[in-house]
């Protein structure tokens, strides 16, 4: 075991972070309805941006003025980062803005949580969700282009956000579990298995990679650092760095124990599921939840097929990492900004090409 590690790793999690889907699904305590107040301060906050800017890169804080919501931001800050690692803003009306203002006014949101990060190699800060039909087998797949069924995953960043512009004909079910609950589980049915889960792991870039960096990278899926947990856990770039045939193959005691972590997530106790409305903001805290999203089928009219926005951030709030995470998100202090795969070019994009 790296040096870097002491045997507090092997610690039970014992934080708010902890819990049952069963237990918190019909709470009200992840959820922030917005007042008619709030929703009128984002209408105003938009009408001063397109005042004076034409792109979203000119954007600010000052030419996007927000108090109540703000206050609203910090609280959500607080409780994926302290408490629960989920939160959910509902309440805004989709349908008196275009897209564009919708793209803006989430765009702006996402000032006040913190410093968005690249979400592919494309330098897409600001990415659309919606299925263009990526192969579900390749070795460059991303889930957030398909419309199939997801396994249990965390994203490639502190922070993810989700606004819903369209939800889908049938199906697009949300799904989100606790990794800290999933972890004591492992420590009460197996708990041989946690050594090798704070171990590292190989893991592929999806084809992000930088040029000359390597197509893997190393992380473990647990980590325990300044007596605060840190997961992560996306099986299908595990996968994607062993097919490639330039790591080494999982150990059957590797295997194992990321088998036991799927079977825990598919109980369905563990399971806080939600259907996106229009309007709705979803954040996650990669390090404490996992996320998944049930097949769907869209509408024919391109119009109305499913579309979420998505952002990837680091909060000034965000936890100090292990140095096992460092191969892939380079910084690992509190309140540094850290993690995505970053562009290729120069520019921010804010929108997910289709190619």
């Amino acid at each position: 075991i790296d040096s870097y590690f002491g045997q507090e790793m092997y610690e039970k999690v014992d934080d708010k972070s902890v819990w049952l889907g069963a237990d918190i699904q019909d709470s009200t305590q992840w959820i922030h309805e917005f007042s008619s107040e709030e929703v009128k301060e984002l209408g105003r906050a938009l009408e001063t941006y397109e005042s004076h800017c034409n792109e979203l890169h000119e954007m600010n804080k000052i030419n996007f003025p927000l108090s109540k919501v703000a206050a609203a931001i910090d609280q959500m800050l607080n409780e994926i980062e302290e408490g629960l690692g989920l939160y959910l803003f509902r309440g805004l009306n989709t349908h008196i803005f275009t897209k564009d203002q919708l793209r803006a006014i989430f765009w702006g949101i996402g000032l006040y949580c913190g410093t968005a990060v690249s979400q592919s190699k494309k330098g897409d800060v600001l990415g659309d969700v919606r299925n263009i039909g990526t192969p579900h087998d390749g070795p460059n797949f991303r889930g957030y282009t398909s419309n199939g069924e997801l396994t249990y995953h965390c994203d490639a960043a502190d922070v993810t956000a989700l606004f819903c512009l369209h939800p889908a004909k049938k199906g697009g079910l949300s799904r989100i579990v606790s990794l800290s609950s999933v972890h004591n589980q492992i420590k009460e049915e197996r708990p041989d298995l946690l050594e090798v889960l704070y171990n590292p792991y190989y893991w592929g870039r999806q084809g992000n990679e930088m040029p000359n960096q390597s197509p893997y990278y190393t992380q473990p899926i647990f980590s325990n650092w300044n007596k605060k947990f840190a997961g992560r856990y996306t099986r299908t770039h595990i996968k994607t760095a062993e097919l490639g045939n330039f790591t080494p193959q999982l150990t059957p005691t590797q295997e194992e124990a990321l088998n036991l972590i799927d079977s825990i997530c598919e109980r369905e106790e563990f399971q806080l599921t939600m259907m996106f409305e229009p309007g709705d903001i979803q954040f996650l805290n990669n390090f404490v939840t996992l996320h998944t999203r049930t097949e769907f089928e869209d509408y024919a009219d391109p119009m109305m097929k499913r579309h979420l926005l998505r952002l990837w951030f680091s909060p000034k709030n965000n936890r100090e990492l292990s140095p096992g995470f460092r191969p892939f998100f380079r910084e690992i202090k509190s309140g540094s900004v850290r993690g995505g795969f970053p562009g290729h070019g120069e520019q921010k994009v804010f929108q997910t090409a289709d190619d």
